[in-house]
């Protein structure tokens, strides 16, 4: 695999993850969009199984912070 496109396909993938913006309105889109991209990389050889699995593994721990945020700034008795 061109290690060019590996390089920029994670490089998108960590901008995304990065995304404050996305992180703090739309959670779930985030954490969708970056399995998703995560497994598409996968499946066509980009990253293999264990990178795979870290990707994911990141991808769930910004959506714990990002939906504890939003919890920790939600208005009481919401």
């Amino acid at each position: 695999m061109d290690n060019e496109v590996k390089e920029r396909e994670l490089g998108l993938w960590h901008a995304l993850c990065e995304d404050d913006h996305q992180a703090g309105h739309m959670p779930e889109f985030q954490h969708g969009a970056l399995r998703k991209h995560a497994e598409v990389l996968e499946r066509l050889g980009i990253i293999d199984d264990g990178e795979l699995r870290e990707l994911n593994e990141l991808a769930d721990a910004r959506y714990s912070a990002a939906a504890e945020t939003m919890f920790d700034r939600a208005p009481i008795g919401e």
